[in-house]
């Protein structure tokens, strides 16, 4: 079986997704801290990662470096890469360009993952966002506590954490009832209880 192009990978269709919302805004360490914190909420509701990055803690907290070649595919068609010089270093933005990527590897639940997380931290400072947010993670503060740079960050230790926030709900059905709201295809409780008052 042949393997599909690097730029059709559920790793490049994320990073297109995140680019395309927040196009001008992010670097290159803000967007893989969102691919993070994606992975993070997805293992905390659902056990497992949406993407299939490994992470290592490295400087500014987790990453992989296979990121690189995402980027490097995605380049000049799916995104551009804007190259910042500053005094003593080099910064990156993302641009979204506009050809299409068809998001065929991203499930439902992943969309409203993503979409949760471009909205709660899209537009987070970077240094709030890694000290305050991904430093805070479980899986780093176990790192950070055994004093272990360069280790893998070990994500099961939050697996399904949330699923008990919702008392016996299922959070794929919490999620399909968003989706229906969004389409008006049910109305919202309270207007309901209103009508039912009336």
């Amino acid at each position: 079986m042949k393997a599909k192009p690097i730029s059709r990978s559920k790793n490049a269709q994320i990073i297109k997704f995140i680019v395309e919302r927040l196009s001008g805004k992010l670097g290159r360490t803000h967007l893989f801290k969102l691919i993070y914190l994606a992975d993070y909420h997805s293992h905390r509701l659902f056990g497992e990662s949406i993407s299939t990055f490994n992470y290592r803690w490295y400087q500014n907290g987790p990453f992989n470096s296979t990121f690189y070649d995402y980027v490097k595919d995605l380049e000049g068609k799916y995104i551009k890469e804007e190259v910042i010089d500053f005094p003593s270093c080099r910064g990156y933005v993302y641009h979204n360009m506009p050809k299409r990527m068809r998001y065929s590897d991203i499930s439902e639940r992943e969309f409203y993952i993503l979409v949760y997380v471009i909205n709660t931290y899209g537009k987070v400072k970077l240094q709030t966002l890694l000290d305050e947010i991904v430093y805070k993670t479980e899986p780093m503060e176990k790192l950070i506590k055994k004093k272990a740079y360069g280790k893998s960050l070990k994500m099961k230790i939050v697996d399904n954490l949330d699923k008990e926030l919702y008392e016996g709900l299922n959070p794929e059905d919490i999620i399909a009832g968003e989706k229906a709201l969004q389409q008006g295809k049910v109305r919202p409780l309270a207007e309901v209880f209103g009508a039912l008052q009336s």
